[in-house]
């Protein structure tokens, strides 16, 4: 498979003081782009070339580009964001692009598709989520409804290759917890993510995903940390060219997928990347919206 990204999340910033150091030499350039890559975004990432050759082009470092221009302040921005005391303000509506490394950012703009007000994700071998920074305590953590819309694969995307699990379309939300908790290893990957990104491996990173191969209620591990976790919500190669809407309950799901209580939630955003082998991939993402636990008496 990440986040991750599926996302390493500025706002955690409690590596643990007695981890030994591990200097960036000891890994392989490309190879802990590569890692990296796997990491930040929580999914099957691939390099598309051999890291040695020619035509490869240099590496970029990861991490926060800023605002989307093309979303924040929107209608989709505003319908994405929890109603607010008082009111809602500029800086709720802000959305940002965390870049994959290695990969120019994936195009997210505002748009209506289909009369319904969406964000339209285009990927070409590109790489990037767009997320909003909201700390939501345990204690409030409700349910969140989303929905998705994609188009068939183009004439250039090779859908038959086995890699290509997962449709481009993921929801990543970022908990914290306590960190001291990471293996040597996932604290060695979170120091190299901090390294490649600016940004540490937030502690838990929940996906939820549309999966060629999986089915829904199929949890799928990250094959490089235990803290980057897959939910499938839709699996096969049905229901192209459809908006498919989902509601699910944060808490129940995280208790599912990581068999504990959550932390706090700390941002919650999109992911569309594409590679070389697979051509121009596009998405359509309605309002993520985060809303109020279902009470006892509702049930």
């Amino acid at each position: 498979m990440l986040t991750s990204p599926a996302s390493a999340f500025r706002g955690l910033r409690f590596f643990p003081s007695s981890l030994p150091a591990y200097p960036a030499r000891r890994f392989n350039g490309l190879a802990a782009v590569w890692l990296a890559v796997s990491l930040v975004a929580g999914c099957a990432t691939h390099l598309g070339h051999d890291a040695g050759a020619d035509d490869a082009e240099p590496v970029s470092q990861g991490g926060t580009l800023g605002p989307a221009p093309d979303v924040t302040g929107t209608t989709w921005a505003e319908l994405s964001v929890p109603a607010k005391a008082g009111g809602l303000k500029a800086d709720d509506l802000v959305w940002e692009i965390f870049r994959v490394p290695g990969k120019q950012p994936t195009r997210y703009s505002y748009v209506q598709h289909e009369g319904r007000d969406a964000v339209r994700a285009v990927a070409d071998a590109t790489g990037s989520i767009l997320r909003h920074r909201r700390r939501i305590e345990p204690a409030d953590l409700g349910r969140i409804s989303f929905s998705w819309n994609v188009p068939p694969p183009g004439v250039d995307t090779n859908a038959a290759l086995a890699e290509l699990e997962d449709v481009p379309v993921r929801v990543v939300l970022a908990f914290e917890g306590d960190r001291s908790r990471f293996s040597l290893k996932n604290s060695l990957l979170s120091e190299l993510s901090l390294m490649l990104t600016g940004e540490e491996l937030p502690f838990a990173t929940l996906i939820y995903s549309w999966s060629r191969v999986n089915k829904p209620g199929d949890v799928v591990m990250n094959d490089r940390t235990d803290r980057i976790r897959k939910l499938v919500v839709n699996s096969g190669d049905q229901g192209y060219n459809q908006w498919l809407s989902y509601e699910r309950d944060i808490r129940a799901d995280y208790r599912k997928v990581f068999g504990e209580e959550p932390g706090a939630l700390l941002s919650f955003a999109v992911f569309t990347e594409g590679e070389r082998n697979e051509g121009k991939l596009q998405a359509f993402y309605g309002p993520l919206k985060l809303l109020p636990a279902i009470t006892a008496a509702q049930k």
